[in-house]
C-alpha cells in the first residue's frame, strides 16, 4: 500500500481516469447533453436520476443524494478503502505512487501480515490434502462438502504439533512478532517462547471482500468432547475483527450485486454448502451476533438481507438483537426460520437447494417475524401477557427512523393484537419519554438536502465558485464561519485559500481535496446542480438569509439571558433587545443591486 499521497498526485490520477468509463462498468450510461445519465446503482429507481459529468469528473444522483468523485464511487460501490482505491486507479492510469512509509501504526506492516496469513492458509490447505489431513477430509466429506468446495474456500488442517507454523515461519525468515501480529501464535506463560494457536483443527481462512486472508476459524478435530472449545477464531488484530468480517464475502459479492440480496447464515459449513449448491449470495457471521458493522458492510452492495436462523431455541434467541439492528440500519430485512433441529448445511444436503429457496421466497418480513416471536413467548390470552408482547413490539417500533414506516407498523400491530391504533400511539409516546431506546437519526446528508439552511449555504457557495468577483463581498459580509454545515464550511475555507493564492477558484480546483465522505457529496451537490436566475439577486438573498439567521440566534441567546435576570436589570435588557430587533429588520432587508 502506498504511503502519503499528495493532493497533486491524486489530481493526476483523477485527470488520467475516465470517470464515465469506470462507472459504465456498473451503470448503463447514456449521453444527455454534456453529461451522461443512467439508473442509480445505490437505490432502486425506474427513471434515471443518476448523472455523471466527464467535464467536472463528478457523479450525482438527484434521487437519493449520493455523489462525489470516481474515488467516492468505487469506495461506495466496492467497499474499498481510500488508499485501496487510489492504488487501483493509479495502476490503471499507470501513475507511479510513492513508496510506503517505514512508519506503520504500532510498528505493524499490514501488507506483511496479509502475506503471513496467505502463507499460513496455503500451509494448512496443503496439510489437509496430505496424509496427515485424512480425518479432517473425511469429516468434510461426511458433511457433504466436495473437493471443489474445499479448494474454492481454501479449507485446511492445522497439524497437532505445537510449533508447525513457527517452524514454517523460521524457514521463510518471518519473525515471531509478525506471527503474533497475525494472531497465529501465542506467548507461553512467563514469556519464554511461543506455541501455535491452532493445533489439530480444521481451518477455515477468513477473507475480506478483496479475497485477502485476514484471519482463521478453526474447528477442533479432537474426539474428546468438552476438553477444548469446538470452534476458535483468530484474536482481534489490525486486520481482523469478527464483528466486522463476514465469511465468504469475497466469493458471494458478485452474486449479491447481481441479485440485490444477501443471505446471512451462522456457520462456515452452512455458507460452503449453500455456495456448493448454487446459492452463491450467501455469507456467514463468525460465531458472533449480527453487528451494525456487518449490515453497513453489506449495505454497500445490496438493499436487502435475509437472515437464515437455525431451527433451534438458540437460533430464535439470537434473532432478537439482530432484528433490532436491521430496523435501526433501515435495510430491507426478512427472516427464514428453519424447521426444528436443522441448520442450513444439513437442510440443503437433505432437502435440496430448491426446497431451501422456497423457504427463502416465503421469508417473513422482519416485523411479522418479530410479532410471531412475541406471540410465541407470551400468553396472549392473559391481559398481562398481551401487554408485555405489545410493549416488546413498541420498543422495536421506536428504533425505526422512518416515521411513516412507524405508523404503518403500528396499524399492523393494532390489527394483529385487536387494539385501537390511537391507544398504541399514546403508549408509544409514553415509552419514548420514559427512557426507551431512541430512534436512530436520519443520515446527516439526506436531512441536509431538504434543510433550508443547507440550501442557502450550498447555493451561496455555488455562486462564489462560478462568480469569483463575489468572494470579497462574501468575506466582508459573513465569511465561511457563518456556515452551519461543516462540509460546506470546509469547502468554503479551502476555496478561499485557493482564491487568495491563485486569484481564481472553480469546483474543479477543489475536487482533489474532497474525494470521500460528506464533503465529496456536498461538492457534487454544488457542482452538478443547475444554476438559474440573476446571480446578483440570488447572492443578496442568501447573504440576507444567513445574516438574519445569525441575528435570530443572538436574539434567542439574549432572551435566555434576560430570563435569568430580575427587576430593573431585566427591564433594561428587554428594552435594548427590542431596539436591536427593530434595527435589524431595517438594516438587513435585501437590497436591489445595480451592476
Amino acid at each position: 500500500m502506498p504511503g502519503y499521497i499528495s493532493s497533486e498526485k491524486i489530481s493526476e490520477i483523477q485527470r488520467l481516469t475516465n470517470i464515465v468509463e469506470v462507472i459504465n462498468r456498473y451503470v448503463n450510461l447514456k449521453r444527455s447533453g454534456r453529461n451522461y445519465i443512467g439508473l442509480c446503482p445505490f437505490h432502486t429507481e425506474k427513471t434515471p436520476s443518476f448523472s455523471v459529468s466527464p467535464e467536472k469528473q463528478l457523479y450525482k444522483c438527484f434521487g437519493c443524494g449520493e455523489g462525489g468523485t470516481v474515488f467516492t464511487f468505487l469506495m461506495k460501490k466496492e467497499g474499498f478503502s481510500f488508499p485501496e482505491t487510489v492504488k487501483l486507479l493509479a495502476e490503471r492510469a499507470r501513475v507511479d505512487l510513492p513508496k510506503q512509509s517505514s512508519k506503520e501504526s504500532k510498528g505493524e506492516n499490514r501488507t506483511l501480515l496479509y502475506d503471513v496469513n496467505k502463507l499460513a492458509a496455503e500451509f494448512f490447505h496443503k496439510h489437509l490434502l496430505g496424509s496427515g489431513g485424512k480425518a479432517a477430509r473425511e469429516y468434510l466429506y461426511g458433511r457433504g462438502i466436495k473437493e471443489s468446495s474445499i479448494n474454492r474456500f481454501r479449507i485446511g488442517y492445522a497439524p497437532e504439533s505445537w510449533d508447525s507454523v513457527i517452524r514454517l515461519a523460521q524457514a521463510k525468515g518471518i519473525s515471531h512478532s509478525s506471527l503474533q501480529g497475525a494472531g497465529l501464535i501465542v506467548a507461553k506463560d512467563g514469556g519464554q517462547g511461543f506455541y501455535d494457536r491452532f493445533r489439530n483443527r480444521l481451518m477455515f481462512p477468513i477473507t475480506d471482500h478483496l479475497a485477502r486472508v485476514v484471519g482463521f476459524g478453526g474447528r477442533s478435530m479432537s474426539g474428546s468432547e468438552g476438553s477444548e472449545p469446538k470452534y476458535i477464531n483468530s484474536p482481534e488484530t489490525i486486520l481482523f475483527s469478527k464483528g466486522r468480517c463476514l465469511y465468504g464475502l469475497d466469493t458471494a459479492r458478485p452474486s449479491i450485486l447481481k441479485d440485490r440480496k444477501a443471505l446471512i447464515m451462522e456457520g462456515y459449513t452452512d455458507v460452503i454448502m449453500a455456495h456448493q449448491e448454487g446459492i452463491s449470495n450467501t455469507v456467514g457471521v463468525l460465531g458472533t451476533a449480527l453487528t451494525v458493522e456487518h449490515i453497513r458492510l453489506l449495505r454497500q452492495w445490496t438493499p436487502e438481507v435475509v437472515l437464515v436462523l437455525d431451527g433451534d431455541a438458540a437460533g430464535k434467541k439470537s434473532s432478537d438483537r439482530s432484528l433490532d439492528i436491521l430496523v435501526e440500519e433501515e435495510i430491507e430485512a426478512k427472516v427464514v426460520q428453519l424447521p426444528e433441529a436443522n441448520d442450513p448445511c444439513d437442510f440443503i444436503l437433505r432437502e435440496g437447494a430448491d426446497k431451501f429457496m422456497e423457504l427463502v421466497e416465503e421469508a417473513l418480513d422482519f416485523f411479522s417475524f418479530k410479532m410471531q416471536m412475541a406471540e410465541a413467548k407470551r400468553d396472549l390470552s392473559s391481559p398481562s401477557g398481551k401487554l408485555a408482547a405489545i410493549r416488546e413490539l413498541l420498543y422495536t417500533v421506536l428504533r425505526i427512523p422512518n416515521e411513516l414506516r412507524q405508523q404503518l407498523i403500528i396499524k399492523n400491530i393494532a390489527e394483529k393484537m385487536s387494539v385501537e391504533e390511537e391507544t398504541l400511539r399514546r403508549e408509544l409516546g409514553r415509552l419514548k419519554f420514559s427512557g426507551a431506546p431512541r430512534t436512530a437519526d436520519v443520515g446527516v446528508h439526506v436531512k441536509a438536502v431538504f434543510d433550508a439552511d443547507y440550501r442557502a449555504e450550498k447555493e451561496l457557495l455555488s455562486l462564489l465558485l462560478s462568480h469569483n468577483e463575489l468572494i470579497e463581498e462574501f468575506e466582508s459580509e459573513i465569511g465561511p464561519e457563518a456556515f452551519e454545515s461543516q462540509s460546506l464550511k470546509e469547502i468554503a475555507c479551502k476555496a478561499l485559500e485557493i482564491y487568495r493564492a491563485n486569484g481564481h477558484v472553480t469546483e474543479v480546483d477543489l475536487v482533489q481535496f474532497f474525494v470521500e465522505g460528506e464533503p465529496a457529496k456536498a461538492l457534487a451537490d454544488i457542482t452538478l446542480e443547475d444554476k438559474k436566475g440573476d446571480y446578483h439577486e440570488l447572492f443578496a438573498t442568501w447573504i440576507h438569509y444567513i445574516k438574519r439567521r445569525e441575528e435570530k440566534k443572538k436574539i434567542g441567546y439574549t432572551r435566555k439571558r434576560i430570563g435569568n435576570l430580575d427587576g430593573n436589570q431585566k427591564k433594561e435588557e428587554a428594552r435594548l433587545l427590542m431596539e436591536f430587533h427593530e434595527k435589524a429588520k431595517l438594516t438587513h432587508l435585501p437590497q436591489k443591486r445595480t451592476r
